[in-house]
């Protein structure tokens, strides 16, 4: 049954002023925030406590292979609440670093903490229902210990409540542990009688990264005042658990090799209501600064409710740049989109001040999982809702490449992340420079990023870009390519999917140039980024299309892959979910198309839609056979490059047909669902043609969220330039207020409600509007959109060919 969205008729509101004062705000919109959404079937939705890209992120880890972000929504049991997170990615299980455990004392035979089960698996609680909201998660273990966290931006408040009349709570600390069991010494931990009269504990390990190259070492400082009974320390050597008696007067002190697991087992003497406080700094540097954060950010053990409740009005305050008039609107729809405006904050995390790579006064922001992902939403979404923060993430990301020599495409943990396609921080700094992003950035040293991209090549399977010199020769990186210099590291793959992201990488260079005045080099740029066209073959054919993206070989033949294309005749099907999608990844046999087929990626000509058009024969095919390409199955919403083709009808001046498109994609995919584990595959998900966990994939730090809020907010950005294409508001009254500029952006549906969904007419500033696009300049000048809504489709609103988005090739960008 298709789900409506208004509750009852929605009621119109006359023109706003540029003030976020118009009508109430939502004075606690983390209210509808539902944290658990996407935490079954793939979503790996982080469900902990956290800040806005906070570096702490405390939650509890379930013993389930999907467990990348910790707590999983499968019943599994809870191995321990660690203190590290990174939000919906892919790859492997992500931190999880340095977990407590609490035990009863009918766990540690004879109140012996020698007896307690310290194995990971072997150790591992049931639980009950947990909960959470902005900045806090709970979850009662079968154990009788209700576990509780709350957190600041470098420290993590654990509330561990023991069953009445427990003399001597019982906790584990896990030194070496991770959720993927990547502990590498050196490892260390010191136990000291703590000044305020309870117990320290500062250490630190060794670790690999879930998705990328090298190691990284994270530091901890744990404060209680609760004091010792008694103390174990715990290590394994050759395969046995030994055992240290800790004296709670004095200092103790262990260094850990490889012998993983090791770390502490202590008994508490009694506490007050049997609840312990146990504070945990973290820090990126050095115990030292853990401990710095820990106590100038929680300087109060028992304070739990104080930080609880301070954490949510930070959330409530980020959130409260966007505001919406919710008359006549649904709970559910407003839990769907709240809830999806919180994700995306969750990462980037800033570790600004706590960089332990170099020495710089710049920003520092980690957990980049990946630019790939989050170019196409998640930064155009700061621009306009948080642009002090953007133009941090901009100034870091330029940072890296002054002291790497490269612009990331994906980084965590302090370490390379694999690229998973273009130079996208590339686009990812179009974007905010396009916007007027400018504030403490060096744009001239962002531009020289930027071309050293495009320019030199290094081991693209980490930064950077691959396949330079023969795509300067052909116009295009060619299947097997052997022009790599240094000789890439990494899979040779991605020849087609890469070209078309480079082509369109190449093209945000060309902006900033031109806006820097740099003419020759912006003419440069728009001309390799249309090397797109040297992958199309007119020829080939699918499903009654014709001319389609296909891979070429360095001599200029086309390339069939032997796998699929049989009697050399192509599969632009391949990687789409009606013809498989398992072989489509970073690996050696992964293919020359990235988590998407050439049925979709055909589509991915952001800057010059009017030369595709005429490419594919005409608006009128390029509209048939965007219908075909959803009807058919070859949409993949599951990852990022489905975004766009939903709102690609805009450019056939079509946006009906937007309207309906997204409106099909959101209740299909994307719902509330409190997740509960259903025995289906993926494919069974396609097959049933709904989602059963909240989200059609990983969230992917945010993705699948920036993309709910941009279709909830009725337009959608063309990442890398200061583009958005209209569809419809789901809320009668949206402003946004814009940080950096004091000015507030306005945008309202006069008469929406259930069946009025299509847009009649339109007036910017109480002049008509006819284009169906916008550009960012309402965003900064304050300006007020304000849409007539009617249930006709034939309304002749943004059909012109002068509505048209702006393409390259018809001069939209001059």
């Amino acid at each position: 049954m298709k789900h409506l969205r208004f509750a009852l008729p929605a009621v119109a509101v006359g023109v706003a002023s540029a003030s976020t004062a118009a009508y109430p705000a939502a004075a606690d919109p983390a209210q509808y925030v539902n944290a658990f959404i996407g935490t079954l079937n793939g979503g790996h939705v982080f469900a902990g406590a956290t800040l806005p890209w906070g570096s702490v992120k405390a939650g509890a880890d379930s013993l389930s292979g999907d467990n990348q972000a910790g707590y999983v929504s499968d019943g599994t049991p809870i191995t321990g609440i660690s203190q590290l997170h990174d939000d919906g990615t892919g790859g492997g299980a992500s931190l999880g670093n340095f977990p407590f455990l609490p035990y009863n004392t009918s766990q540690c035979a004879d109140n012996n903490l020698q007896n307690c089960v310290i194995d990971h698996t072997n150790r591992a609680v049931p639980h009950g229902t947990p909960s959470a909201s902005p900045g806090y998660f709970g979850i009662p273990l079968n154990n009788g210990v209700n576990a509780e966290v709350t957190v600041t931006q470098h420290a993590a408040l654990h509330r561990f409540t023991y069953p009445s009349g427990t003399k001597e709570p019982i906790l584990l600390l896990e030194v070496t542990r991770d959720l993927s069991g990547s502990y590498r010494a050196p490892g260390n931990y010191t136990v000291s009688p703590a000044t305020h009269g309870g117990v320290r504990v500062t250490g630190g390990g060794t670790f690999g990264p879930s998705f990328g190259e090298g190691q990284y070492a994270v530091y901890f400082c744990m404060d209680t005042t609760a004091t010792l009974a008694q103390a174990q320390s715990f290590s394994t050597v050759s395969g046995s658990v030994e055992y240290t008696t800790v004296n709670p007067k004095q200092t103790f002190s262990a260094t850990i090799g490889s012998n993983s697991p090791a770390g502490l087992l202590f008994g508490f003497n009694s506490v007050p209501a049997e609840t312990l406080n146990v504070r945990m700094g973290i820090s990126w540097t050095s115990t030292a600064k853990a401990c710095a954060y820990a106590e100038e950010e929680i300087p109060n053990l028992g304070g739990f409710n104080t930080v609880k409740s301070d954490a949510r009005a930070r959330w409530n305050e980020v959130l409260n740049t966007v505001q919406v008039d919710d008359t006549g609107v649904s709970e559910d729809t407003q839990t769907l989109f709240w809830s999806s405006l919180y994700r995306a904050y969750i990462s980037p995390t800033n570790i600004t001040g706590d960089n332990p790579l170099w020495v710089s006064t710049e920003p520092y922001y980690d957990s980049y999982y990946c630019i790939w992902d989050s170019f196409r939403v998640v930064h155009p979404l700061y621009a306009i809702t948080a642009p002090t923060t953007q133009a941090e993430v901009v100034r870091a990301l330029i940072d890296v490449y002054r002291n790497t020599g490269w612009l990331p495409d994906c980084r965590m943990s302090l370490d390379m992340g694999y690229t998973q396609g273009g130079s996208n921080a590339d686009s990812l700094l179009s974007d905010s420079y396009t916007k007027g992003i400018t504030a403490g950035i060096n744009w001239e040293d962002g531009y020289a990023a930027m071309v050293q991209d495009a320019t030199n090549e290094g081991d693209f399977s980490v930064q950077g870009r691959g396949g330079i010199a023969s795509r300067a020769k052909l116009g295009y990186v060619p299947f097997n390519d052997t022009s790599d210099n240094p000789p890439n590291e990494g899979p040779n793959t991605r020849s087609a999917s890469r070209t078309l992201e480079y082509a369109y990488n190449d093209f945000g260079i060309g902006l900033v140039a031109k806006g820097l005045g740099k003419t020759a080099d912006a003419q440069h740029y728009f001309n390799k980024s249309g090397d797109w066209f040297n992958l199309w073959n007119a020829n080939a054919s699918n499903s009654g299309y014709s001319g389609f993206i296909q891979p070429r070989w360095s001599n200029g033949s086309w390339y069939y892959d032997p796998r699929y294309d049989l009697n050399d005749v192509f599969r632009p099907d391949h990687c789409s979910p009606v013809f498989g999608h398992d072989d489509c990844f970073l690996n050696p046999t992964g293919g020359e198309f990235y988590e998407a087929s050439s049925w979709e990626y055909s589509w991915y000509v952001p800057q010059d839609q009017a030369s595709l058009v005429k490419a594919v024969g005409g608006p009128a095919t390029y509209s048939a056979r965007l219908d075909a390409f959803f009807a058919d199955g070859f949409h993949d919403i599951g990852d990022e490059p489905g975004f766009l083709p939903t709102y690609l009808y805009n450019y056939v001046g079509q946006p009906a047909k937007t309207v309906d498109r997204v409106d099909a994609i959101l209740n299909q995919y994307f719902n509330t669902r409190q997740a509960s584990f259903l025995p289906f595959r993926a494919a069974s998900l396609l097959m049933l043609g709904r989602s059963l966990n909240g989200l059609p994939g990983n969230d992917d730090s945010g993705a699948m969220g920036a993309y709910t809020v941009w279709s909830h907010l009725g337009f959608y950005p063309v990442a890398g330039q200061a583009t958005y294409l209209l569809n419809r508001p789901y809320f009668p009254k949206i402003t946004i207020r814009n940080e950096a500029t004091g000015k507030t952006a306005t945008i309202i549906a006069h008469g929406l409600s259930a069946t009025n969904i299509y847009v009649q007419s339109a007036t910017l500033n109480g002049k008509p509007y006819t284009k169906n696009w916008i550009s960012h300049d309402i965003f900064t000048s304050g300006s007020t959109l304000e849409l007539q809504m009617g249930s006709s489709k034939n309304s002749t609103w943004g059909t012109a060919e002068a509505d048209l988005p702006p393409s390259l090739s018809t001069g939209g960008f001059d």
